[in-house]
């Protein structure tokens, strides 16, 4: 199989089609494109359908209404809701070649198929000599490419990252990054909204990625400054924030988090979730009084509230509870197996807030990720530039975060990711459609290996822990340390 043989057929070359097209083009060429030691420039072929008939190899990226081509051998009813499916095969019209279908009925699902075919069949597919791994004989040579179909679709629609603002230190990279894990919506927590939060948002919403902007409503650390008779001024300084820095944006929504990060049930002896509900619930309903189609997330500490979901109950419906602390890991910051009886307490108070609230949207945040270092960390002090850092600040930045995830990766993979993986399994038995799921921690540098693992639990968990695990540690993209 002559290398210089594979050519790219594609039905649109615009939005993400266009980032599919290119995903394939350049991690397909790094391997033919190039000999090694000498100085050749190729180029891959990339032809607009239709075509009647191709005779060598080629990968075909294409919607599945606009391409005939792909019809021939895939049948709609291939491609599960919101999914995608990917076929190689032997070209029939000669079987020296092979013959690579991507396809979807939406462009952010044809995307996905384009990842799959670049992260997880390359990954697979390159063939052994000896004890050796010849990647780069995968698509050229004596070796022949083996016969490969993933037909995949979401587990749940929302899939989440939450994060500070100012450790993404390349925003677009981050967000390459989050669309090539399936991720799509993205929360960033700051102190002041960035200067450059609307391109920020342009950016990601060219990969269907939701960014929701995140400020306190009378946060505070353990809440130790909290006071009650000040939430009349806490809450017209939320209001006033969005009008003033998130709504000229035009932003897809909001996340606050207020005064339930305490381990107590009361705070000046009031009870946290009866105070906490009233508050954002007249807080809230202020605001979607004027801004009647924003999307509001309330960030809630479950230590202070999770003996009287009573009253949590109550939070009107058109906020989606976003729950933190529901128990030991993954709710936890360390990763770790936990004995029965706390991995008992987490199911249950899982089961509980999503059940909580018949009609309102629920999500779940997981952590066992990088954070930030909270003893030495400092606010920011004003609106910044977020994510267009030097070289130098992130190559600092990624050599200090290093050995944080070496210790992470460890623990995901000897035994903290199957915790991950058996309730998310157990969520998806719950069938609530309502339900979305999320990430915590610092992200930046790269994908890193907890991160990958988590991120491909959200959109597909499979049958298998061990066999998800060896599938994302295989792709060329994961950091592994």
């Amino acid at each position: 199989m002559d290398k210089r043989s594979w050519q790219i057929i594609y039905s649109n070359y615009e939005g993400l089609q266009k980032k599919a097209v290119d995903l394939v083009y350049n991690e397909l060429g790094s391997y033919i494109l190039r000999d090694k030691g000498i100085y050749t420039l190729h180029v891959l072929p990339c032809v607009k359908a239709p075509v009647s008939e191709i005779k060598e190899n080629a990968v075909v990226i294409s919607l599945y209404n606009e391409s005939e081509f792909i019809q021939k051998y895939i049948d709609k009813s291939e491609i599960k809701q919101d999914g995608y499916v990917v076929k190689v095969f032997d070209n029939p019209e000669n079987k020296e070649y092979k013959l690579v279908l991507i396809t979807a009925n939406r462009d952010i699902d044809l995307f996905y198929g384009a990842v799959d075919f670049v992260d997880d069949y390359f990954a697979r597919s390159a063939p052994w000599d000896g004890c050796m791994r010849l990647v780069d004989s995968t698509f050229g040579g004596h070796y022949w490419m083996p016969d490969y179909y993933n037909s995949n679709a979401p587990k749940f629609k929302r899939r989440c990252v939450f994060t500070w603002g100012h450790p993404i230190n390349d925003y677009r990279d981050y967000i390459d990054n989050m669309a090539r894990l399936k991720l799509n919506q993205l929360v960033i927590w700051n102190d002041f909204a960035p200067i450059n939060a609307k391109e920020v948002i342009d950016y990601a919403h060219e990969y269907q990625i939701e960014v929701i902007w995140g400020y306190a409503w009378g946060w505070s650390t353990s809440c130790k400054d909290f006071n009650v008779d000040t939430l009349k001024t806490v809450q017209a300084e939320a209001l006033k924030k969005f009008d003033d820095e998130y709504a000229p944006l035009g932003v897809d929504g909001i996340y606050f988090q207020s005064f339930t990060e305490n381990t107590g049930d009361y705070l000046v002896g009031k009870l946290v979730a009866e105070l906490v509900t009233e508050f954002v619930n007249d807080t809230a309903n202020k605001l979607l009084n004027k801004y009647p189609n924003l999307y509001v997330i309330f960030g809630l500490h479950a230590k202070s509230v999770k003996n009287h979901l009573e009253f949590i109950k109550n939070v009107d419906s058109r906020i989606e509870i976003m729950w933190e602390d529901l128990g030991c890991f993954p709710y936890d910051y360390y990763p770790r197996v936990p004995n029965n009886d706390d991995l008992k307490d987490a199911y249950s108070q899982t089961e509980s807030v999503i059940n909580l609230r018949e009609n309102g949207k629920v999500s779940l945040l997981f952590r066992g990720f990088a954070t930030l270092a909270w003893r030495i960390f400092e606010y920011q002090r004003g609106p910044y530039v977020l994510g267009r850092s030097s070289k130098r600040i992130i190559e600092n930045d990624k050599e200090l975060i290093k050995p944080s995830w070496r210790y992470l990766q460890t623990e995901w993979t000897t035994g903290a990711g199957k915790v991950v993986f058996d309730l998310i399994k157990h969520i998806e038995t719950l069938k609530n459609n309502n339900v979305a799921l999320g990430m915590a921690g610092q992200f930046a540098g790269g994908i890193w290996l907890p991160y990958a693992v988590c991120a491909e639990m959200l959109y597909n968990s499979g049958d298998n822990f061990e066999e998800l695990l060896s599938r994302v540690s295989k792709r060329r993209c994961v950091e592994l340390i």
